[in-house]
């Protein structure tokens, strides 16, 4: 296929089902639409929230626009390319705010099964959204072990893809067993933090391993670094947080103004280019 036939191809598969999923998400909402007008109608702060929450979907969006833009400019595509791993790592983030909104507004509404189901597939988005970031520092975990002697198995490329390749399928295999097999939104939101700050961890540990050893000068990885490290103290404070202001409107608004901010520095890591 050539080149420019290639990103027709992309562009037209990723167009088809970014509008499946803003498609999904408008049925979502209308055919709910009167619990969530009476949710929002009984709610003091259901204002702030939707404001918050709307000015992160839109924020994302445009980062999903311009990391899109970044990778259809290359003269080749590559699913190992950052700005597609960036992109999709935001557009995932796109859909689970909305899921985020809806189930602020359904989550006292509707019967705990449905609300179960709804959180169950925002689960399942939040696994699929660290999945890029999860590929890219499996592939530096595995560069950092081939250079070591005892490792050294590992210097074929085809091997540690290999290896990669079987990581990431049973980590994924293991989550989504997990959430498939929840019986309640407790063990659910338990979760959570459970696969979260694992990934996170991962995460900081590859900005900040490229940054010492000078990879991935495409991006700045000093700022990422500072981002994801933000992003997984943000996570680990946040049920401590949670306990002292309560499971209120104040607390949804104070922690998505947090994660606001943070998004727009890990974008600016993404924006700005290593200075080595």
């Amino acid at each position: 296929m050539r080149p420019s036939n290639k990103k027709k191809f992309y562009l037209t598969i990723i167009t088809f089902l970014v509008l499946i999923g803003a498609v999904s998400v408008f049925l979502l909402y209308y055919f709910n639409w009167n619990v969530i007008i009476q949710s929002y109608l009984t709610h003091e702060g259901a204002l702030g929230v939707v404001l918050i929450i709307s000015s992160r979907i839109i924020i994302l969006s445009g980062m999903v626009i311009y990391t899109f833009y970044k990778w259809f400019k290359q003269e080749k595509q590559y699913f190992s390319d950052l700005p597609f791993l960036f992109g999709i790592f935001f557009l995932f983030l796109v859909f689970g705010k909305t899921l985020d909104l809806f189930a602020d507004f359904i989550y006292f509404e509707l019967n705990e099964a449905l609300v179960l189901s709804v959180l169950k597939t925002r689960y399942f988005i939040m696994i699929l959204d660290f999945l890029p970031m999860i590929y890219l520092s499996s592939e530096m975990i595995l560069f950092s072990f081939s250079l070591r002697p005892r490792f050294n198995k590992l210097t074929n490329e085809e091997m540690r893809n290999k290896v990669s390749y079987r990581l990431i399928f049973g980590i994924l295999f293991i989550e989504f067993i997990a959430g498939l097999l929840a019986p309640s939104v407790r063990s659910l939101t338990i979760y959570y933090p459970i696969i979260i700050i694992p990934s996170l961890i991962t995460i900081f540990w590859l900005f900040r391993f490229a940054y010492k050893n000078k990879r991935l000068s495409q991006v700045n990885t000093l700022i990422l670094t500072i981002g994801f490290g933000a992003y997984l103290i943000s996570q680990i404070i946040r049920p401590l947080a949670q306990f002292i202001i309560g499971e209120s409107d104040v607390f949804l608004i104070f922690a998505e103004s947090i994660d606001l901010i943070i998004f727009l520095v890990i974008f600016l890591g993404f924006y700005r280019e290593s200075k080595y």
